[in-house]
């Protein structure tokens, strides 16, 4: 999945948790259960980062921001920080170590770039959600 739907997700799953121990757990739940389905990935990484931190912003600017959402952001993105590293060549791919990258757990089949369209919406109207639940 891309990186702003795993933002959207990961808020959504902190904000969900029933304290902020366990919002890493749920957000880093929400990356593996996207990873599974079927899905679209941005190929260009500097687009990756631009969503997810338009995400980001949106969810803070729209004060729905708190400790279990930002650590649900945090742990729902952390798995593909190593996915960055690979890109940018800094470690080798047989290097990577959560589950889903090194394929001991199923990872969705590729779909075209009309998936992007469904993860977009998905992913605003999770942080929509998130916004009025704040408010």
């Amino acid at each position: 999945m891309c990186l702003f739907t795993h933002v959207a997700a990961g808020a959504l799953a902190g904000a969900f948790a029933p304290t902020p121990i366990l919002a890493p757990v749920f957000g880093l739940g929400s990356h593996v259960l996207l990873d599974i389905l079927p899905h679209h990935d941005i190929d260009r990484m500097r687009y990756e980062l631009v969503l997810a931190a338009v995400a980001i912003a949106a969810i803070a600017l729209g004060g729905a921001l708190d400790l279990k959402v930002a650590l649900g952001v945090a742990f729902g993105l952390l798995p593909d920080f190593e996915n960055l590293l690979w890109k940018l060549g800094a470690i080798r791919d047989d290097q990577k170590i959560f589950p889903g990258h090194r394929r001991l757990i199923a990872h969705g089949a590729v779909l075209g770039v009309s998936n992007l369209y469904v993860q977009a919406v998905l992913s605003a109207a999770a942080v929509a959600f998130l916004i009025r639940r704040g408010a």
